[in-house]
């Protein structure tokens, strides 16, 4: 899909506006899902067809039938084992792809697996602490990690960076191959079919660029957010309970007000900053509110992650306690920051969001000032 087609999707996900969304601890899907699906939980089973796009997270998740449009996943294991209709893009701790791919394939894990079955139509990105390829990719494929194996059939033209780089017996490149390794140049044997291997120093520097521009170095770093953004929704969690339940109410009638209040607050506030700084005495507030607002900007996706979660929780009607909230908000930062690795279309998801999550809170601010007024 376009990007601007898979942002839009992406945005009402979250939000549940369209299609069916689900969270719980234990989810099993045997029946047929007819439109986009959006779920969260600890261990999840899909066993059943989805007919749009598969939006997902939690600690174990297992797709074993097919999805006819996207998926998206986050998760510590993840076995893919299911047709996918479209592209795929995932994070997690051990992701294992053991399915035909129609479209490209974007994943990022401490250990990643693609089977002898697997089968990537499109272009191959994948960022791993331990890689292994033994399918087939159609197009590029672009492979960066610690200890990486090609045992498959590349198509395309190839780029790959390890500090640990092997070639198995079966692997088998039909355009050039641009590589790193650690050790300096291998010999590629009857791996080059009609094509060439070039060793390529910058390869290191673009390999580790990338990883720290993820944010996920390694499983350690990913683990590290991991934690960092739990304390952080326990905090917001604790002190603003309240708020995020008020401000879900406003926002199911309000979204577009939301969206255009919260786009003020990102193009606004900046430009009061700067011009607080042409008088005198407001530099001080204008340094001030630039820190509140670049705070604000840090853990934006943190909030946006509790406001979702009370959204789905008021959705489907579900009085879920404090640490189940905490619990599945944390499930939906890490989707959210997977949904924002997504080059430029991931930018403007980010804007979005965080539009709708401050304007929402923004109005309700405003709604209780004015009941207290008229009280």
């Amino acid at each position: 899909m376009k990007n601007a087609i898979t942002l839009l999707l992406a945005l009402f996900s979250v939000l549940s506006v369209f299609g069916q969304a689900e969270a719980g601890e234990e989810i099993l899907i045997n029946e047929s899902q007819a439109d986009d699906y959006y779920v969260a939980g600890k261990n999840i089973r899909v066993n059943a067809v989805v007919q749009g796009d598969l939006v997902i997270a939690g600690a174990n998740l297992m797709i074993n039938d097919s999805i006819h449009g996207d998926l998206t996943a986050a998760g510590g294991e993840i076995s893919v084992e299911g047709h996918i209709g479209d592209d795929v893009r995932v994070a997690g701790g051990r992701i294992t792809i053991d399915s035909e791919i129609e479209d490209d394939l974007v994943v990022f894990g401490g250990e990643v697996i693609l089977t002898e079955n697997a089968l990537v139509k499109g272009k191959l990105v994948c960022h791993g602490g331990n890689v292994t390829v033994n399918g087939e990719v159609i197009e590029e494929l672009r492979v960066s990690g610690g200890k990486v194996l090609i045992n498959g059939t590349i198509r395309g033209r190839s780029k790959i960076a390890g500090e640990d780089l092997t070639l198995g017996s079966d692997a088998k490149f039909y355009k050039d191959v641009e590589y790193w390794h650690s050790d300096g140049k291998i010999n590629f044997n009857y791996a080059l079919v009609d094509a060439n291997a070039q060793f390529n120093e910058d390869l290191e520097e673009e390999s580790q660029v990338s990883f720290i521009v993820m944010g996920i170095t390694s499983f350690k770093k990913w683990m590290v957010y991991i934690l960092s953004a739990f304390l952080a929704i326990l905090v917001f969690h604790a002190l603003f309970r309240n708020a995020f339940a008020q401000a879900v109410e406003g926002l199911k009638d309000n979204l577009l007000k939301s969206f255009g209040f919260g786009l003020l607050y990102l193009i606004g506030i900046p430009l009061a900053i700067i011009s607080t700084f042409f008088i005198t005495i407001g530099i001080k507030l204008g340094l001030f509110a630039a820190a509140v607002f670049v705070f604000s900007l840090l853990f934006g996706q943190v909030v946006a992650a509790i406001l979702i979660t009370y959204y789905l929780s008021d959705r489907m009607d579900k009085d879920w306690g404090f640490w189940p909230v905490t619990f599945i908000a944390l499930a939906v930062a890490i989707l959210l920051r997977l949904l924002a690795m997504i080059p430029y279309a991931g930018i403007a998801f980010a804007i979005v969001i965080l539009s709708i999550t401050y304007g929402a809170l923004s109005l309700q601010v405003f709604r209780a000032k004015k009941q207290r007024i008229n009280t």
